[in-house]
């Protein structure tokens, strides 16, 4: 990893970024546009020090746009600033790259226009016996799916051929297929490697069935299943 982007010193204390509908995984990039004042002042604050922002969503029940803090999923996205341009009327455009799946466990008392919460990082599970054959039904699916679809992307081809380990593989997997919100939030909350490998699958796996099929107008992704 560039050294600019490691998590180093973290005494577990983010900013929020309360989104809806807006999931970032570990090692994905997020583009955002800043412009209310509260996100404004946490984003000169990140750039002064750590550069570290917390993507978490809103809930599907909040109606966020009546509320003053909505609430929030329990599971965050613990990103970085690596580029971003300030406007000159204050805005800002940002490239936020997500380090590590992050679990809230109290939100602070408000001391900024926005929100702040006390977090603990939740590091990847991976199971003891060996899931080499996992990865190998992951990538051919993924690859039959490319295929299908005339996805030719050189940067997709490089990334399945190298060896990166198997989380990190599925989150870019993730990030790539463009899932619907619910499914990529319960993705985020999966700190398990083999579970979220196994949903991809079975994602994969019911999109590509539909389309051997012949279906004209199958949806992609298919509704996620919880099995």
């Amino acid at each position: 990893m560039d050294p600019d982007l490691e998590l180093t010193g973290f005494e577990g204390v983010c900013r929020l970024f309360p989104l809806p509908d807006v999931v970032l995984f570990p090692h994905c990039v997020l583009p955002l546009h800043i412009f209310e004042p509260r996100y404004r002042q946490m984003t000169e604050d990140a750039l002064a020090g750590d550069k570290l922002i917390s993507m978490v969503r809103i809930r599907d029940e909040a109606d966020w746009n009546m509320m003053e803090d909505p609430p929030i999923d329990r599971v965050a996205c613990l990103g970085k600033i690596f580029d971003h341009q300030r406007l000159a009327d204050g805005r800002y455009n940002l490239l936020l790259v997500g380090l590590k799946r992050v679990e809230l466990v109290e939100e602070l008392p408000r001391e900024t226009l926005y929100r702040s919460a006390k977090v603990s990082i939740l590091e990847d599970r991976y199971p003891v016996r060996p899931i080499d054959g996992l990865r190998d039904r992951l990538t051919h699916l993924f690859r039959e799916l490319c295929l299908r679809e005339g996805r030719v992307e050189p940067e997709i081809a490089r990334l399945l051929d190298t060896p990166i380990p198997m989380g990190v593989l599925t989150d870019l997997l993730g990030h790539y297929l463009g899932l619907p919100p619910d499914f990529k939030r319960d993705f985020l909350a999966e700190a398990r490697v083999e579970e979220r490998a196994n949903s991809l699958v079975g994602v994969l796996e019911r999109h590509l069935d539909a389309l051997r099929k012949g279906a004209e107008h199958g949806d992609f992704p298919p509704p996620f299943s919880t099995n």
